[in-house]
């Protein structure tokens, strides 16, 4: 099993999700840049490139990522300020969503997972 397949984690850290507080400052953002990206699911790592220079990243759901930019055709638009990726249409996609918070493959860190039998209000909360 690679690092990026827990579907469950429930971090906010480079890698992982969006918070909903940085997703709605994401939407006012003026230093999104044009961007290619390619998800390579068996490398575990994405390969974003920027002004024709090529950087590898990294993102805990790299299936999810790969959907949506297989519906975008792998354009997509890069914000390094706030190491955000937004894939055009990717909400309309099986992915389900158009921002992904990227992390460079030296600070990858595992999923973190909410506690077996914690309550719904505890899960509640951390969805934000």
């Amino acid at each position: 099993m690679s690092i990026s397949s827990d579907t469950r984690c429930v971090s906010f850290t480079p890698g992982h999700n969006v918070h909903l507080i940085h997703g709605k400052k994401l939407a006012g953002f003026d230093d999104w840049v044009d961007a290619r990206a390619y998800a390579d699911v068996e490398l575990d790592l994405i390969q974003l490139i920027v002004d024709g220079e090529q950087q590898l990243m990294w993102f805990h759901d790299i299936p999810a990522l790969a959907l949506a930019l297989a519906h975008s055709g792998g354009e997509a638009q890069w914000c390094a300020r706030y190491s955000s990726l937004l894939v055009p249409g990717g909400f309309d996609s099986p992915a389900r969503r158009s921002f992904f918070y990227l992390a460079t493959p030296e600070r990858v860190h595992p999923c973190k997972r909410i506690a077996a039998g914690a309550g719904a209000a505890a899960q509640e909360q951390l969805r934000g």
